[in-house]
């Protein structure tokens, strides 16, 4: 089992505690009615109550679940593929202002002319800007205004987001629900990083963007080797606790399994000047326009718990029914 927005599900940590209160302040109400019934009556007051509580415990934290976007299971979906549809996710933390990204440019200066070579190169695709630091931020929804794409992107730079550390996980969550779900086109996120994660983890993301049917493009830049990484007030180096100095380098291996696991491809924009191979690659997938195509697909399992919380509800209100209309 899987989940869209797991964060969600910590909301169920407090509900049994609450819960608990609940059951003891109904409780001290139950007690009043204690003298001005039979202990046979008195003893299904509180049955009933029980419960009518443990039928709301279930209700809410069905609620939870479903928001939190359970999928499990798989299958084959049919559809007709035509287009391709392409967010360009930028990394604009402050490891990204390193001068490292080849030919004397900063690795956020890299990003930014790769990013501008495939716009320039490719035109006829629909573009959209997501920006991501501390967390991720939808720039520009998808767009034929080429103009307007391209003026975000030469205006970038690490204090585009105000939030601290980077959190990839939460960028390329953003950058996958800017695709419309009803957009027949391919879907692909060109990710520009150096591939350093401060705050979240990228680990079982690959599973939402397959079922999604989202692949991954990973723009590498800056080096192997790395450089220290100065203070947010650049006067100093930030410092690990025994002194030494925090090196930031390009975190290749993790970008290329990113790409492999989603279907992408990986590439140095560092190292390698040309984006022919990338090109070559949304060609491919752009010239198979009104193809019928079968994807994989891991159901969204939502409908169930919403279900279960309203017969949960509707149990829970009959059950107090029956109890008023038999005192």
């Amino acid at each position: 089992m899987s989940f869209d927005n797991p964060r969600i599900l910590w909301s169920l940590v407090p509900l049994f505690p609450l819960w608990l209160l609940f059951i003891k302040h109904r409780s001290k109400r139950l007690a009043a009615f204690q003298t001005m019934t039979s202990p046979e009556g008195y003893r299904k007051l509180r049955s009933f109550s029980m419960n009518m509580a443990i039928l709301f415990l279930f209700c809410f934290s069905s609620l939870i679940i479903a928001l939190a976007g359970p999928r499990w299971g798989g299958r084959l979906v049919s559809e007709y593929s035509s287009g391709l549809d392409i967010v360009l996710a930028f990394d604009v933390s402050r490891s990204m202002d390193l001068k490292d990204g080849g030919g004397g440019q900063s690795r956020l200066d890299a990003a930014r002319q790769a990013a501008l070579s495939l716009i320039e190169a490719r035109p006829d695709f629909r573009y959209a800007v997501c920006l991501g630091k501390g967390k991720g931020v939808l720039g520009i929804p998808l767009t034929d205004d080429q103009e307007a794409v391209i003026n975000l992107i030469a205006s970038l730079s690490s204090d585009s987001i105000s939030a601290a550390g980077t959190n990839l996980q939460d960028l390329l969550e953003v950058s996958s629900r800017a695709f419309p779900e009803e957009s027949p086109g391919k879907r692909r996120i060109i990710l520009f990083t150096d591939g350093e994660d401060t705050r979240g983890t990228m680990d079982g993301i690959e599973r939402l963007l397959n079922a999604r049917g989202i692949g991954v493009v990973a723009v590498g830049v800056g080096s192997l080797q790395g450089l220290p990484v100065p203070q947010a007030d650049g006067t100093s180096l930030l410092r690990r606790p025994n002194g030494t100095p925090v090196i930031s380098q390009l975190r290749e291996p993790a970008l290329q399994q990113l790409a492999e696991l989603t279907g992408g491809l990986y590439w140095n924009a560092s190292r390698e000047s040309s984006p022919a191979p990338v090109l070559a690659y949304l060609d491919s997938l752009a010239s198979s326009r009104s193809s019928l195509e079968y994807r994989r697909e891991v159901p969204s399992r939502q409908v169930w718990f919403i279900l279960a919380a309203l017969v949960c509800f509707a149990a829970a209100r009959f059950l107090e029914e029956s109890l008023w209309k038999k005192r």
